[in-house]
């Protein structure tokens, strides 16, 4: 029986054996044949490896992205934890994205709300000084913007509508991305940032100051210098004569953000009148007046000054004046000889404030060749920014009912905005009024 059931496990393994080979010889016939019949299967079997590499290829990528991902939120995990490696990071990002970021954490919204950190952003975002449009008045009231550098269009003011008084509610002035409101009566201001939509009514300056807008004579000036300190103040300076005193003098009452209280300071007045325009610049209030004097009221010391130009380059009277204004830390003066304003030249104040040296010569005829309209050879300076570059000059004029750039550097034309009037001369003098807008985010 063993012999019988060996003998059938032998035959049994026997028959297994060949089956495998018969098998065998059938598969390799069977690929003998494909080859003589299909001369291309080295190719599909080549086409098969590809595929086969390019999926181990596919899943080595997916690990690595793997890898990759968890190595970047590990590093997200240090940037967050890390406030001072987080906090310059942030300063290095554009106004309008920090604001979103606001609404990450409470954290978030506590550190950029943080008026230490606008002053900080301010000063290590070269974007943060850019002028990205501004606001005027077309109309007696009626306020209207212009955006540059590709901003779609500039914040409304509709915020400011809870508190604002009737008609004669305007803007007065804008200082480094905060405006100031006047409601009309000469005591009621507003400071506001439109960036952020925050403002704050400041307290009457008291019952001995009644200010109008009389000849120029009165003005209400916002001085802030975000790279020098986070807060700001507020001027209200008027033109006086004491018959007691047999002398012009300055009345000066001013606000600060700092103590949130007013003060009110006389300072005598050089003689000759004084020019109407006044600009922040350089820590203090500028203007001049009729006898080429330069005056200038030193906001933290408190102390008013008057240098008498030189001769040479000679400064013209105020109604030959086109501008007057601070640009990217210069302050700069446009005056012409020509009753039609076509050519022009720009000055620089020196740092010193000694003397205005010549900056450009420019000729408008070219752009009015282009945009006269038949109508209108009158050109108004609304103001004077940097280009995109941060170098480029560029003026924003107004010229038959547009509003248009024009880069100094470049010699190119942009129109900006088109008001669609009929009559230039018409609304002119309106123009004088414009304010600059700056994505800022200090608060108020």
């Amino acid at each position: 029986m063993a012999k019988r059931s060996k003998s059938k496990n032998l035959l049994k393994d026997d028959a297994t054996y060949k089956a495998s080979n018969s098998s065998e010889q059938d598969d390799a016939d069977s690929d003998l044949e494909a080859r003589e019949t299909s001369p291309s299967m080295d190719n599909d079997a080549g086409d098969k490896e590809a595929k086969t590499d390019k999926k181990l290829t596919s899943k080595r990528r997916k690990v690595d992205i793997s890898c990759t991902s968890s190595e970047h939120s590990r590093a997200l995990e240090v940037v967050v934890s890390n406030e001072d490696l987080l906090t310059e990071i942030l300063f290095l990002v554009p106004v309008k994205p920090l604001l979103n970021f606001k609404c990450v954490s409470k954290h978030w919204q506590s550190l950029i709300t943080d008026s230490k950190f606008a002053s900080n952003h301010s000063r290590r975002n070269p974007s943060s000084s850019l002028i990205s449009g501004i606001y005027f008045y077309h109309k007696p009231s009626e306020l209207n913007s212009v955006s540059l550098h590709g901003h779609l269009s500039l914040p409304t003011l509709a915020f400011l509508d809870p508190v604002r008084k009737g008609s004669e509610s305007r803007v007065v002035d804008s200082c480094n991305g905060l405006m100031l409101f006047s409601n009309g009566r000469g005591v009621d201001y507003i400071v506001c940032n439109p960036t952020t939509q925050k403002h704050i009514a400041l307290p009457e300056p008291g019952r001995s100051t009644t200010y109008r807008y009389v000849g120029g004579e009165f003005g209400a000036y916002l001085a802030f210098d975000p790279l020098k300190s986070p807060y700001y103040k507020v001027l209200l300076i008027a033109h006086c004569s004491s018959d007691k005193e047999r002398s012009a003098y300055y009345r000066i009452h001013i606000y600060s953000s700092k103590s949130a209280s007013w003060k009110e300071i006389h300072a005598k007045a050089p003689d000759g009148g004084s020019y109407y325009r006044r600009v922040f610049w350089n820590g203090a209030i500028h203007w001049m007046n009729h006898d080429n004097v330069h005056i200038r009221f030193d906001v933290d010391t408190e102390n008013l000054t008057g240098t008498v130009m030189p001769k040479v380059p000679n400064i013209l009277a105020e109604e030959k004046t086109r501008f007057f204004g601070e640009c990217g830390g210069s302050l700069l003066l446009i005056q012409t000889r020509e009753y039609i304003f076509l050519r022009f030249r720009i000055l620089e104040m020196e740092k010193d404030c000694c003397r205005w040296i010549v900056k450009y010569r420019v000729n408008m005829m070219p752009i009015y060749s282009v945009y006269h309209q038949g109508y209108s050879r009158e050109f108004n300076v609304l103001c004077c920014a940097n280009g995109s570059n941060g170098k480029d000059l560029v003026l924003v004029l107004a010229t038959a009912g547009k509003v248009m750039a024009y880069n100094l550097n470049l010699k190119s034309v942009k129109v900006l905005l088109d008001l669609q009037c009929g009559s230039y001369q018409s609304y002119y003098n309106s123009y004088l009024c414009t304010y600059r807008f700056i994505e800022s985010l200090t608060p108020v």
